[in-house]
Formats: C-alpha cells, sequence, structure tokens
C-alpha cells in the first residue's frame, strides 16, 4: 500500500489514468496474492481514489452500499433461515433418496441437489452443508464394501473348512479402515466429492441472485447505461438457466465418465434389460448383483436418515411457501412483454422521454419478505385457540421468530457485501478517470472480427483469469473494460459483459478459485491434480456451452441486435 501511495504522488496530476491504473493494479495484486483479507483489500479504493484525484471521497463511499447490496443482504437473510429451519437438509435428503441407486446416479443426485439449492443459497454455503452428507454416504459406502470383501474372503476360508457355516459371518461395526479402501472406489469418491463445488458454481449462474458477480455485473450496467432496457430476476433466469442446466448436464457426464465410467454403462445396460422385460414380460429374470445389493443398503441409509427428520415442521412449510412466493413475485414484477404487478405504481410525473422510474424493484421484494421472517414465529400461531387445538401437553412458544438478529449478526456475510461495494467503487474509478476506455480502445485489434470469436476469446480469458483471483474480483476489474471495449468495437455491451460475467462462475481447477473448491480438501481422496485434470475439461467445455447460449437465445431473449444500441452510445468519462 505504502508504495503505491508513492507511486500515485510521484505521477502528475493529469495522469489519470495512471494514477487510477495504480489504484486497481494494487487492489488486484492483493485480490490475488490475498496479502490482506478480501474484505479488507476491498476498501483500499475508499482510501487510495480520493488520494489519488479520481474520485472524491463523498463518491467513493456511495457506491459501497446501494440496491444491488440491499438485494444481497435480503437473499442473506432468507438462506439464513433456511438453514436455521434445516429445510435445505430435508430437500438434500430427499433428491439423494430419489436418486441414489448406483455410483453415476448418486453422482448425479449430489449434483442437482447443490447445484439447485446454490441458486439460492451462498455457494460456500451450499457447498459446506453438502459435505458432511456426502462424507457420511462415503462412510456407508466404505463400510458396505469393506464387508463384502470381507465376507467374500473368509467365508471362502471357512467353508472350505466347515461348509455348514457359509453366510453367517457378522458385519463389522464401528469405523471402518479408509486404507482397505480398493482403488475404483477411491476414484468414485474423488468424483462424488468433485460434484459438490462444481455443482455449486454452475448453480449460481441461474438466478440473479445466485453468486456475486452476477450482481456486479448488474449494478455497474445500470449505472453505467441508465437508458438500457430493465434487466430483472426473470430476464436472467430465462437466459441463463438454460446455460446453467446444460453446464450441469456436461458437467455430470464429464464426471461420471472419468470417475465412474462402469457404472454409466451399467446404467445404460439396465435401461436397455427394463425395455427388455416390457418387450418380453415372460423372459425368466437373472438375480441381482452384488453391487446392485450394495447400492440398494446405501439408499437405505439416506432413506433412514431422511426419515429420523421427521414430519414437516411449521417453520419449514412457512420458509417454503415464502421461497416460493418471493421468486413468484422476483420473475411477475417486470415480465417481458407482459405488464407486471409494479406497474401498479404508477408515476404522474414521468413525460415519456426518458427511461420509465423503477420504484419497486428486486430488492424491494426481497427485503419485504426478509421483514416478514423476523416477525413469524417458530411455532404455528394458532395452536391452543379455538381455531387449532394443541395435542396434549404441548409446550410451544411465540416468542422464538423465524430469523433473529443474533443469527443476522453472526451468519450473514458481511465480507461479501464489503467486497461487492469495493468492486463497485473501483468500476467507478476506472470509468471516472477514462482507464476503461483507454483499455476498451486497446481491444480494437478484434474490430472486424465475428462477434462469436470476440465472445470465445473474452469467456477464456475470463475463465483463467478466474482460477487465480476472487469471481467478484475478476468481474469488478473487467466489466468497465468489457464496456468499453464493446463501444470500441460497436457491440451490443451486453453480449461481451454477460459473457465475462457468466465465464467468471467456470472456476473449477485450483483450490484457490473459489470457496467450494477450497471446502472439498477436507476429504483427504482430493488432491489439486485431480481437480486440476478435470477442471480443465469442465472449463474449455464450459466455455463453449456459455459462447453458444449468448450467441443464440439470448439474443433474442436481451434484444440483443447486430445494429448497435442508441442507449450504448455514450462516452466513459
Amino acid at each position: 500500500m505504502a508504495t503505491a501511495v508513492i507511486t500515485i504522488a510521484s505521477l502528475p496530476k493529469t495522469s489519470s489514468e495512471g494514477r487510477a491504473g495504480v489504484v486497481i493494479t494494487t487492489t488486484a495484486l492483493l485480490w490475488c496474492t490475498e496479502g490482506m483479507p478480501l474484505m479488507i483489500t476491498a476498501l483500499l479504493p475508499a482510501i487510495l481514489f480520493p488520494f489519488a484525484g479520481t474520485l472524491t471521497a463523498k463518491e467513493v463511499c456511495s457506491k459501497y452500499f446501494n440496491d444491488i447490496s440491499m438485494l444481497l443482504l435480503g437473499t442473506f437473510l432468507m438462506a439464513e433461515s433456511v438453514e436455521a429451519c434445516g429445510l435445505h437438509r430435508r430437500i438434500a435428503l430427499g433428491i439423494l433418496s430419489l436418486l441414489g441407486h448406483s455410483e453415476c446416479l448418486l453422482m448425479l443426485g449430489a449434483q442437482l441437489v447443490t447445484w439447485k439449492l446454490s441458486m439460492f443459497m451462498s455457494n460456500t454455503a451450499t457447498t459446506a452443508m453438502m459435505l458432511p452428507i456426502i462424507r457420511a454416504i462415503i462412510e456407508s459406502l466404505r463400510k458396505i464394501q469393506n464387508d463384502v470383501s470381507r465376507k467374500n474372503d473368509l467365508e471362502l476360508q471357512r467353508v472350505e473348512e466347515n461348509p455348514s457355516v457359509a453366510g453367517t459371518l457378522p458385519e463389522t461395526d464401528g469405523d471402518v479402515d479408509s486404507s482397505l479402501d480398493s482403488a475404483q472406489f477411491t476414484w468414485f469418491c474423488k468424483g462424488l466429492i468433485l460434484s459438490i463445488p462444481y455443482g455449486a458454481s454452475i448453480g449460481g449462474i441461474a438466478t440473479l441472485t445466485g453468486t456475486p458477480p452476477n450482481l456486479v455485473f448488474t449494478g455497474y450496467f445500470q449505472e453505467t447505461f441508465p437508458d438500457a432496457p430493465n434487466l430483472d430476476y426473470g430476464k436472467w433466469m430465462a437466459f441463463a438457466y438454460p446455460i446453467s442446466l446444460l453446464t450441469v448436464c456436461l458437467g455430470w457426464h464429464v464426471l461420471v465418465l472419468m470417475y465412474a465410467r462402469n457404472s454409466y454403462i451399467d446404467l445404460w445396460y439396465s435401461v436397455y434389460r427394463r425395455f427388455q422385460r416390457l418387450v418380453h414380460p415372460n423372459q425368466p429374470q437373472s438375480p441381482d448383483s452384488e453391487e446392485t445389493k450394495k447400492w440398494r443398503n446405501v439408499n437405505q441409509i439416506i432413506r433412514k436418515k431422511y426419515r429420523t427428520l421427521g414430519p414437516l415442521r411449521f417453520p419449514e412449510i412457512v420458509l417454503f411457501a415464502l421461497t416460493v412466493i418471493l421468486v413468484l413475485l422476483w420473475l411477475l414484477r417486470d415480465p417481458a412483454g407482459l405488464k407486471g404487478w409494479a406497474d401498479m405504481h404508477s408515476d404522474n410525473t414521468w413525460d415519456g422521454k426518458d427511461k420509465k422510474p423503477v420504484y419497486l424493484s428486486d430488492s424491494w421484494v426481497v427485503i419485504l419478505v426478509g421483514l416478514c421472517l423476523f416477525n413469524i414465529p417458530t411455532e404455528n400461531p394458532l395452536l391452543g385457540t379455538w381455531l387449532w387445538a394443541a395435542p396434549p401437553g404441548k409446550k410451544f412458544s411465540r416468542s422464538e421468530k423465524l430469523l433473529t438478529m443474533d443469527t443476522v449478526m453472526q451468519k450473514t456475510s458481511w465480507d461479501v457485501i464489503i467486497l461487492l461495494g469495493g468492486g463497485y467503487a473501483i468500476a467507478a474509478g476506472c470509468q471516472s478517470s477514462g482507464l476503461s476506455q483507454w483499455l476498451g480502445d486497446s481491444f480494437s485489434f478484434l474490430e472486424g472480427q465475428d462477434e462469436r470469436v470476440v465472445a470465445l476469446v473474452i469467456s477464456t480469458l475470463v475463465a483463467f483469469l478466474t482460477e487465480v483471483a476472487s469471481n467478484t474480483a475478476s468481474t469488478t476489474l473487467l466489466m468497465p473494460i468489457l464496456a468499453a471495449m464493446s463501444i470500441s468495437l460497436k457491440l451490443n455491451p451486453l453480449y461481451l459483459m454477460l459473457t465475462g460475467t457468466i465465464s467468471a462462475s467456470l472456476a473449477f481447477c485450483l483450490p484457490s478459485a473459489t470457496g467450494p473448491n477450497a471446502l472439498v480438501f477436507s476429504f483427504k481422496e482430493i488432491r489439486v491434480i485431480d481437480m486440476l485434470r478435470t477442471g480443465l475439461l469442465m472449463n474449455f467445455c464450459s466455455i463453449l456451452i456459455v459462447v453458444m447460449g449468448v450467441s443464440t437465445w439470448t439474443r433474442s431473449i436481451m434484444g440483443i441486435t447486430d445494429e448497435f444500441p442508441a442507449w450504448a452510445n455514450i462516452t466513459l468519462v
């Protein structure tokens, strides 16, 4: 930091781009090397930009908390309530009980659960919640596998000595030595564990609040291009959900072909056998294999864990209903081509010339629902009244609420909110100094190239940059550059900026790339080379899906045409 201050002081005041470049380079290096905590580094622009004369203290501080920050805060409130009541665990075990019938289906179930939950929860929190479940499943599988192996070896020896004792060997109890794992089982465990962080990263793409880079883009885009069409929750899901769905399907195929190939082949063979049974119902059926019996036991263990949760409790029902209401309100607030419920707030002063003001945004919706959480009790308020008789001996309290301030202060990721604000401050400084325009002009060599080639270059650069830097930091640094580059190349800014934003979530190679990637190294089965080998293939395949999605259906949903839009014809100074 001292070096940055000295360098800024030595530069002439007329070199606004150079001074801003020093601030951004210093922040980026500290983000990449994690020389200081990410949140502390995010506060540097509030100190250095006013010192460099790029922004006033009032201007830079106002960027740290805005409409998008409130949207993120409201999402945290919902996620904390879901975690507090255990609804996320019920959803996870429920889906796993449906799909846990083979190695490849178990990987599919684990990845789908993580993918779905991470759309509405923090990717890191989703991963942290899923890993204990996966650990329990692996230990159960290990015990079953070692029991089968032990029975096969010792029963054979005992039968040879005394044929009358066949099948009487008891199962082992307690912990099982993992050093006895077969190479195939260890290999499968690697794939099952990796399916969790990959599912979390991919799931964050699907919703506007799924991951901070989406909010970084939205905030910068709305501020830089105020006359651009509104980008709300519904529009985002319309284009990003298919990209996320295709990527998670591809990810599952990559993982099963690398780590559970035999199970994948057996899956399709079992489908073929079932089809044969439908065609020839009288054909005699072969007995189940040991592998089938093992997975039947695994599924019973998962179902037993699910049954221990008991019936749905009052807070789970309420939170599920509130989540459904929240998503519906987001989707129907301003649906494309239709009149949304937000239009009920008419503005009599609007003259129809400028962009229509938005009074009721997505952040308003989630904060409204979030405030309700502080007032709804954890027990049914009708219990003990003439409407709903309480069970005999039932003790309940209406004082405990679904969400408390203690929970909010302890579990809310305030560092992410500060990090997001630091990103907006950097974007403002980059734009105000003219640095983003200068960097955008430096990509003029791409002018005249096919836009899909440009998108492929951008997607590849961003996807590998985010392996060594926080995805939020990468998006923050690149949004002003991509906006200026789009203007320089006369491309719709949405095309390149959406490509860069989605690509920032494609961090599959290194443990330092994202929180979910780092968490899985609590398992001794995972090594860096495993993640790197799988992640490289995931990266290249995902990049192609992103470019294909942005170049096809996203164009029609977002209204992207070959003509340069009038709202983008601005000067970034």
